[in-house]
């Protein structure tokens, strides 16, 4: 019997174990990144869907007024806003709506129905931005008709308030 062996299939299989040992490590990060992913991905779906709850209860709330409700600086008339009144800082480029935190709108915005799994109800705020008189009301003293256009900012919140969704709509209503 040869004893030349030099111990290569030693070498050999833990060189192939290393490589097994860091493919599983590989592996075990991507599954765990993936699971990161797909929480975040659920938690703004809910938080889209919350805002559109919100949206959808704003614009019933507004196809239900019989009258124009008169709009005020601070939405006490209807909860319905005058145009840009809830702006902390008018004189920037920026919306009104990227400038408000959580507390602003849990005080100000109207919470609408409760959605299950979502950290804080969804909120909306209606702002009337225009009206239109009808043409044919133009100078007859006749009483004004027209339509109004209101802006609905909606927000809502996924299953922790850092997944967040605002979403608007413009709906026009004839008086």
């Amino acid at each position: 019997m040869e004893t030349n062996q030099k111990g290569a299939a030693l070498i050999v299989s833990l060189i192939i174990l290393v490589l097994m040992t860091l493919l599983g490590l590989s592996s075990i990060s991507t599954s765990s990144l993936e699971e990161k992913m797909t929480t975040n991905l659920r938690d703004h779906e809910l938080a889209f869907q919350a805002a559109e709850i919100a949206l959808r209860d704003a614009e019933k709330r507004i196809s239900a007024f019989v009258t124009e409700p008169i709009a005020t600086q601070d939405g006490s008339n209807e909860n319905t806003w005058n145009t840009n009144a809830m702006d902390p800082t008018p004189t920037n480029a920026a919306p009104w709506w990227l400038e408000r935190d959580a507390a602003w709108w849990n005080a100000n915005g109207i919470a609408s129905v409760n959605v299950a799994n979502v950290a804080t109800p969804p909120r909306y705020i209606i702002e009337e931005l225009v009206f239109d008189n009808d043409d044919e009301n133009k100078g007859t003293g006749s009483p004004v008709d027209g339509v109004v256009h209101y802006r609905i900012t909606a927000r809502g919140t996924g299953g922790s308030d850092q997944a967040r969704v605002l979403l608007q709509s413009t709906v026009i209503k004839r008086y």
